[in-house]
């Protein structure tokens, strides 16, 4: 396989094997027997240093009928609202100004951009989620974002954004070189595209388990600055975020509109220097991770022979991906939980645990709460304050497990 982004060979560090597809949970043991699964496996093009699947599945298959919304997470929204706050002073965006968001899901950041009187446009291609944005009157267009929808709405609707917002969107996108260019297209020139991923130092903390089908890029800042130089656009400043477990926002915009900030200098030093652009950096990322499933395994096994009950909590993608990879199913715990009405008497993709809402745990009282959306551990030990106080215990298992 080519890297698709400037076309040298890739060369494979990590393999999780054959992975069934985190978001596709199934309604019922009749398909258990058909669910298909597909490689996953990561490489590193040693060219333009874009860490990348090997093999894909189409986009069409994954997100044209999505299960996860963004409006679940409390402490996700209160990031979109801090995002809009903050994004619209900085660029003074007012009454007639457009943000276009790209993957818009439910419109929860949109809706922060609308409440402060600005004009909003989000584009998602799952049609059950934006029906439900078009539903609270966030306007949200039901296509992939790509360079000709992005022609087609600059020359037959005369949209162009004074600002286009793509949350954990970057990485999804196999055509990323056709999605940038569409960015260019949609963007006023004097405009700026914001992203927001996983950072790929994560990878390098045992956060593993942003790897699934859907992520088909883990970025560096090196290599996203060698691609939007591909279409002439460059990344004038940079900033971390909390979010997903340490992500990164680029600001980007036609060449030479803006100073290149002292933060992108900075990080692109410390990358070189971490080795974020040789091979060998990544190839130890297997062997921390191997680490690391011994260390949740005997954990999980040795409170099973004290008979402890143990239950997950959260069935989110990255959940999903530890579960399978580590083979840890019901052998290993009585049942998994999840606040998503939507996911709830469903069983989860590979490992078949039927998932129950939260307030299952207070009638069943467990010992240990795995928590599989790690990233937002805080957020669920708050909620489960009351549990904690009677005795429950809770397990952090990424980056390192960890008994609170």
């Amino acid at each position: 396989m080519n890297c698709r982004v400037c076309n040298s060979p890739l060369v494979e560090f990590f393999s999780l094997g054959e992975m069934p597809l985190v978001n596709s949970f199934l309604k019922n043991e009749k398909e258990f027997l058909d669910e298909p699964k597909y490689d996953l496996s990561v490489g590193f093009c040693p060219q333009c240093y874009l860490v990348q699947l090997i093999n894909t599945v189409s986009p069409e298959q994954l997100f044209k009928n999505y299960i996860y919304f963004s409006s679940v997470s409390q402490s996700f929204l209160e990031h979109c609202k801090q995002t809009a706050d903050y994004l619209s002073k900085r660029f003074n965006l007012g009454p007639e100004s457009l943000v276009l968001e790209i993957a818009s899901n439910d419109g929860a950041q949109l809706q922060y951009f609308q409440k402060l009187g600005i004009q909003v446009l989000g584009v998602d291609p799952a049609e059950n989620i934006a029906k439900i944005a078009n539903e609270r009157e966030i306007k949200t267009i039901p296509e992939f974002f790509n360079y000709n929808f992005a022609k087609e709405l600059k020359e037959k609707q005369n949209i162009q954004a004074d600002l286009v917002f793509g949350a954990n969107v970057l990485a999804h996108v196999p055509a990323i070189v056709d999605f940038v260019k569409g960015v260019k297209e949609i963007l006023k020139t004097s405009g700026t595209a914001i992203f927001e991923f996983p950072y790929i130092k994560g990878l390098m903390e045992n956060k593993f388990d942003i790897i699934y089908h859907e992520h088909v890029f883990y970025y560096s800042l090196i290599a996203l600055i060698n691609l939007f130089k591909l279409v002439d656009l460059e990344i004038y400043d940079v900033e971390m975020t909390p979010m997903q477990g340490g992500s990164l926002r680029i600001f980007v915009s036609y060449q030479n509109n803006f100073p290149i900030s002292q933060n992108v200098k900075s990080l692109v030093n410390q990358e070189i220097k971490e080795g974020f652009n040789k091979f060998e950096t990544y190839q130890k990322i297997k062997e921390n991770v191997i680490n690391l499933k011994n260390d949740l395994i005997n954990l999980l096994k040795n409170l099973k022979t004290k008979e402890k009950k143990i239950v997950a909590y959260g069935a989110p993608a990255k959940g999903n991906i530890l579960l399978n990879y580590f083979g840890i199913n019901n052998n290993y715990l009585d049942f998994i939980v999840d606040k998503s009405k939507e996911k709830q008497g469903l069983y989860t993709p590979g490992t078949h645990l039927l998932v129950y809402p939260p307030e299952k745990i207070l009638q069943e009282k467990p010992d240990y709460l795995l928590i599989l959306a790690w990233n937002i551990a805080d957020e669920i030990m708050e909620q489960l304050k009351e549990y904690h106080n009677n005795g429950g215990k809770f397990i952090i298992p990424i980056p390192r497990v960890k008994i609170i």
